[in-house]
């Protein structure tokens, strides 16, 4: 029974990683105001790490308005090719309401690559060294899927700089998905090393680029067609460019370790004060009950903090329910300023 079960559960993970950008949804509607996010790229360890910010920027153009607005850094799952692209449309529906980072860690989109192991802690402190470099002081986190367990240590590693949580269908440990997850792990790095090996039969990247940029489609590079949101012609160049470095050595390293990094989250939960917005998909509750109660288990709902919601869609939820996902994201947002606001203590004026 396992094992009929986790085939079921592989095979949508599986499906998911390697059409996501072919997949036809209706999503948030671009809002009018230029939203091309702010390119910026921040040294660790000698190597370039490629952030975009979205929202209100200063008069300089070259960082966030101080407008009191929280910062959400948001992070992949394992191998996109893109990040930007991937959470583009996220991004520019939530720029009003947050100060939005999106980060592509190294192996990831245009980032550099790196020979250093793909630990989780490793992650980690890149992800910390980028937020210093960036002068975020404090944040909420919004991880997807392998993200959800960089970001449960990150808690726990760097409480000071996490105000808030969100969760969209992170990866969480349970015995009874071990079988699965050890499955999905050998097919994507399968994959990965087969991309590779179709990238090296071209006498360059640059041909390699052309390649795909000539029939994306048949590359399975072609950008999603997204009802009610539209990609730019740069935002093509950039996915192509991003796709075609994908599946790369430090990629392959991180999916080689994605056991590991599993088993670092076995018992672990959110800090019952720390807020907490979990979004699972209904696709994967549906294939694997153990899914919804794996989720379940990271939370603690007797300080209040913590909520849990089912959302209609696959594992990419927001490609198919972003409306949904945005307007969960917005009240928990106002249910965290309205806490604070009343949790506030006035300072007390002293008589001289």
């Amino acid at each position: 029974m396992l094992r009929k079960m986790s085939s079921k559960w592989l095979g949508m993970f599986v499906l998911a990683l390697c059409v996501i950008w072919s997949i036809p949804a209706a999503v948030y509607a671009e809002s009018g105001k230029d939203s091309g996010g702010l390119e910026k790229y921040v040294t660790i360890g000698g190597k370039q790490v490629r952030t975009i910010l979205y929202g209100d920027m200063n008069a300089s153009k070259e960082t966030f308005a101080d407008d009191g607005k929280q910062t959400l850094v948001m992070l992949p799952a394992l191998a996109v090719p893109s990040p930007n692209i991937y959470f583009k449309p996220l991004a520019q529906a939530l720029q009003d309401r947050f100060h939005v980072i999106v980060v592509e860690p190294l192996g990831y989109g245009l980032s550099d690559q790196t020979a250093k192991e793909r630990t989780v802690e490793n992650i980690n402190e890149e992800i910390y060294e980028v937020l210093e470099q960036l002068d975020v002081e404090k944040c909420v986190l919004l991880t997807h899927s392998i993200s959800g367990i960089y970001g449960l240590n990150f808690v726990e590693t760097y409480p000071e700089k996490v105000d808030g949580f969100i969760a969209i269908d992170n990866t969480v440990y349970d015995a009874g998905l071990a079988e699965a997850l050890k499955m999905e792990q050998q097919y994507i790095l399968q994959g990965a090393e087969e991309f590779d090996a179709l990238r090296n039969t071209f006498p360059s990247l640059h041909d390699f680029q052309n390649a795909i940029a000539s029939n994306p489609d048949e590359y399975g590079a072609a950008l999603p067609k997204i009802a009610g949101y539209t990609y730019t012609e740069q935002d093509r160049e950039e996915y192509l460019e991003a796709y075609s470095r994908s599946s790369n050595e430090t990629v392959r390293n991180e999916i080689s370790l994605m056991e590991q990094a599993s088993n670092t989250i076995i018992d672990k939960k959110f800090p019952s004060d720390l807020s907490v917005l979990m979004m699972i998909s209904s696709d994967n509750v549906d294939a694997m009950p153990v899914w919804e109660t794996a989720h379940y288990k990271q939370l603690n709902f007797e300080g209040g903090n913590h909520e849990i919601h089912i959302v209609e869609g696959g594992h990419y939820i927001w490609y198919t329910n972003l409306t949904e996902i945005i307007q969960k994201i917005n009240s928990w947002q106002e249910s965290l300023t309205q806490n604070s606001e009343n949790n506030f203590v006035p300072e007390l004026a002293v008589a001289a």
